[in-house]
């Protein structure tokens, strides 16, 4: 334990007086609540809208219902996984900008220290979104009329980890290409473009079955689509659990991502 925190306490110096990366955590921790809080109010308007207009009638989805809850506001705060990848994106390429790493390595930080520290913080991070997450499912589902108290605790607040993991291996690729390309503008670009155009070409020329395990595509199978009302009409059926198969991918892309960083870290002139 003390370990950890020697690690992150050099992390926590940097960011303690660091206003933009406040003021971006604190943006996208509004913005994120906000959309938690009032996404059963939009669906309800869009399910009176559409009932008004049709003969036949869509039953309401209830969002903040136990055990419920827990996989549609993990699967709503995916969605939003992109800020804290460019949080962490500015973090390490301040750290080659403003040369703050060739200054810890010279006064006694090893690289594998560093890296240790990044991934600590960007692990903690991950961490504290999903709390936030699970903590506004929590409030929302108990704030609704007649809440089962007794589905609370279900298997489906494993979709929390989940959400961390998701969370965790976004932000490591996030991370690996900091380090990979130094400069934020050029890691935003190359990440946007991997993340919405590249991998799917990718995947387009895969197998389904491989391309699953394409990393971007692994993250977003950690939390399924959750089942509707609307679905169940049409006989459609998704997933309620996260499967193995996908967890072991996320962390078999962590790992992977960690020792590319180490390596690019080890080999190159600071």
């Amino acid at each position: 334990m003390k370990k950890i925190q020697n690690l992150l306490y050099p992390e926590w110096i940097k960011v303690l007086n660091y206003r933009t990366f406040w003021m971006l955590a604190g943006l996208y921790a509004a913005t994120l609540v906000l959309l938690l809080f009032s996404i059963q109010g939009i669906l309800s308007n869009v399910t009176v809208n559409i009932n008004s207009n049709s003969p036949s009638s869509i039953p309401e989805f209830p969002v903040y219902a136990f055990p419920g809850v827990w996989q549609n506001l993990t699967y709503l705060a995916g969605f939003l996984k992109m800020f804290p990848a460019f949080l962490v994106i500015i973090l390490i390429t301040n750290e080659f900008t403003y040369r703050t790493l060739k200054q810890q390595i010279i006064t006694g930080s090893s690289r594998l220290e560093f890296m240790a520290g990044k991934i600590a913080l960007i692990f903690l991070l991950a961490v504290s979104v999903a709390l936030l997450v699970g903590f506004s499912g929590l409030v929302a589902g108990l704030l609704q009329d007649s809440p089962d108290y007794k589905s609370i605790i279900s298997s489906k607040l494993w979709f929390i980890p989940a959400h961390t993991l998701e969370l965790f291996t976004y932000m490591m690729l996030a991370a690996f290409l900091a380090v990979l390309f130094k400069r934020a503008g050029t890691t935003v670009i190359v990440f946007l473009l991997y993340a919405f155009v590249i991998e799917r070409i990718i995947a387009f020329k895969l197998p389904e079955n491989i391309a699953a395990f394409l990393p971007i595509k692994a993250t977003s199978n950690l939390i399924p689509l959750p089942n509707s009302s609307l679905m169940k009409l049409f006989g459609v059926s998704f997933s309620e659990y996260t499967s193995w198969p996908d967890v072991v991918s996320c962390i078999s892309w962590c790992i992977i991502f960690a020792l590319a960083i180490f390596q690019i870290l080890k080999n190159r002139d600071l």
